[in-house]
């Protein structure tokens, strides 16, 4: 069982970073048409049970892949952690929540509390991941200073 877990490479370092290119934009395609795949089956009216499969992959992706960034001190590839970056993303969240319980709904005053209600608690929790992630770097470069 050794000998088939322990294979030798045969890619080269420039191949290696190819194939991980392939995979991040493979994932994230995945992802996005995941997550595309379940708003549309709300909007025809599906029941949770039959979304359910994909809304528990979803999450299950989602939290795994943030504490896995959050262990290694990795924010985003283009962002460093703010506030401002956090109300952003928020916003840009509950707009989102809120297009898709109007739509489906077709009553604005759900949509607006559902969209504030999806701020809160997403700003909430990126400032709370913020302020861990920018603990442990603080933890990390000190323990290269000693």
């Amino acid at each position: 069982m050794k000998l088939c877990l322990r294979q030798k490479t045969v890619l080269d370092e420039r191949e290696m970073q190819e194939m991980y290119r392939i995979e991040h934009r493979g994932l994230w395609a995945m992802y996005t048409l995941l997550c595309a795949a379940v708003v549309v089956q709300l909007f025809f009216g599906a029941g949770f049970a039959q979304i359910a499969g994909e809304v528990c992959v979803i999450s299950l992706v989602s939290v795994a892949m943030i504490v896995a960034y959050a262990r290694r001190g990795i924010w985003d590839t283009r962002a460093r952690p703010s506030t401002k970056g956090n109300a952003a993303y928020s916003a840009l969240c509950a707009l989102g929540v809120s297009v898709v319980v109007l739509g489906i709904r077709g009553d604005v005053a759900a949509a607006v509390v559902t969209g504030i209600c999806t701020f809160v608690l997403c700003f909430s929790l990126l400032c709370a991941l913020m302020a861990y992630m920018q603990r442990r770097q603080k933890h990390e470069a000190d323990e290269l200073d000693d």
